[in-house]
């Protein structure tokens, strides 16, 4: 019987120690986070504790966190008022179900991301065979995508000891596509399914060319020259569009500042949308973040604004 991608990689990064902490990809924002993951094993092999921390909270099922997830998703589908919106976050609803994971912010942002996505991509006119992802936390955006391109390939990079996650949820999830872990002797490449390359071992990673990469609330984590280092990888594999929704700027735990506006952008760049992400402005929540304001006057009690603000770029990238 076949080992599971999310046992391999429990062996490779929980097993020897080397939660992302200790990663030479891990930032300090990552370093601080990663000692706070929660995977425990049976003596069988199987999971019998898992609990991530830092990227999103759609593993907390109290009902205090349904309520304000509730709450505040529907304001915010209410504020956004895209036709079509409802029913995708309805059928949504039901693949975050079926991953054992609760319908958060979180997950709710990745609906309204792929509801973009499709839209700006059917304009393009391109097939979508190749899809990558850097940085999917438990897994929802990979879910979705492959929901809407269900003959994809869908890649996931991302810390080895967070891409567990993924690997647990979408395993659980979509029995019937091929789960594959990428590795120096790579098997042959499905035609579609899930794909999985640890940050550590991107040299890993086949020299294919990717129709659209994502990448969400992550580049802003990393030091600048990971970034760029993967903006060089991008292009060495003729990626064709680039969709990067990042803070403009934010402060890493070791005082190291990350800017949007440094990122290996290239002048010859298409950046077909280029503007504030609608739906990273706000969220609703008992936090001592500064409050919306009503005709920039009046505070909203526990509608708060975001530390920084969120930019997304459409980007038809050059080579």
């Amino acid at each position: 019987m076949a080992i599971s991608i999310s046992l391999q990689l429990y062996k490779e990064f929980y097993d020897q120690q080397s939660v992302g902490a200790e990663s030479v990809k891990a930032s300090a924002h990552w370093k601080n986070f990663s000692h706070s993951f929660q995977v425990e094993q049976n003596p069988d092999g199987s999971i019998r504790k898992i609990k991530g921390y830092g990227f999103g909270g759609s593993d907390d099922n109290r009902l205090s966190a349904w309520i304000m997830s509730s709450v505040e998703n529907g304001l915010l589908q209410a504020w956004l008022a895209y036709p079509g919106l409802a029913k995708e976050k309805r059928e949504a609803k039901k693949t975050v179900a079926a991953m054992g994971l609760s319908f958060s912010r979180d997950a709710f942002r990745q609906v309204c991301t792929r509801y973009f996505l499709k839209r700006e991509l059917a304009k393009t006119k391109i097939p979508v065979k190749n899809i990558l992802i850097i940085g999917d936390g438990h897994g929802i955006l990979a879910a979705l995508m492959s929901e809407q391109y269900p003959e994809a390939r869908i890649f996931l990079i991302d810390l080895g000891a967070t891409l567990f996650f993924q690997a647990y949820y979408l395993e659980n999830t979509f029995t019937g596509s091929p789960h594959i872990l990428l590795g120096k002797s790579n098997p042959s490449i499905p035609e579609n399914g899930f794909l999985y390359c640890p940050a550590e071992r991107l040299e890993d990673f086949p020299l294919i060319e990717i129709d659209l990469a994502i990448n969400i609330a992550s580049m802003q984590e990393m030091e600048i020259t990971v970034v760029n280092d993967y903006f060089r990888f991008l292009r060495e594999r003729k990626t064709k569009f680039l969709y990067c929704c990042n803070r403009l700027e934010k402060t890493l735990p070791d005082g190291k500042v990350t800017r949007f506006t440094d990122y290996q952008w290239l002048k010859e760049d298409i950046h077909l949308t280029d503007e504030k992400c609608p739906w990273h402005q706000f969220f609703f929540a008992r936090s001592a973040a500064p409050n919306l304001k009503l005709f920039n006057i009046i505070p909203i009690p526990m509608l708060h604004q975001y530390d920084g603000v969120h930019w997304h770029r459409f980007t038809q990238l050059s080579h």
